[in-house]
């Protein structure tokens, strides 16, 4: 039972992330006339018929603005754990003759002298 309600819990924040200016605009569309009366700064020009508009269009900017700064911070998070220079990549022609795990062929022979040879069972 607890498991498949942690599951249920863990899948419904997983959607309303993804949901975010959806939630906040049906949150707004629900509470319009408290939202206009509490926070809209258009109250004394009726003319401009804002009816919380301009609340709603700073909740939206302060969700985008949030997001942005999540964004940064993972994609900061990545270059701290992924980041390499570019000199750290030795990137070889197709056409040279060296090769990319033991190097030049004819200089490593001496030091690895195994690496070359095949593996030949015993012959009874």
């Amino acid at each position: 039972m607890l498991k498949s309600s942690l599951h249920i819990f863990l899948s419904l924040i997983i959607v309303l992330n993804g949901m975010m200016y959806s939630v906040i605009q049906a949150e707004f569309f629900m509470n319009r006339k408290e939202i206009t009366a509490l926070f809209c700064i258009n109250q004394d020009r009726p003319e401009l018929k804002c009816n919380g508009k301009c609340e709603l269009g700073r909740r939206l900017d302060q969700a985008q603005d949030q997001e942005d700064n999540q964004q940064d911070f993972a994609f900061e998070g990545l270059l701290l754990i992924y980041g390499m220079p570019v000199t750290a990549f030795n990137i070889i022609p197709f056409w040279t003759s060296i090769d990319p795990v033991f190097g030049d062929l004819d200089e490593n022979k001496n030091m690895l002298p195994n690496a070359y040879d095949f593996f030949h069972p015993p012959q009874s």
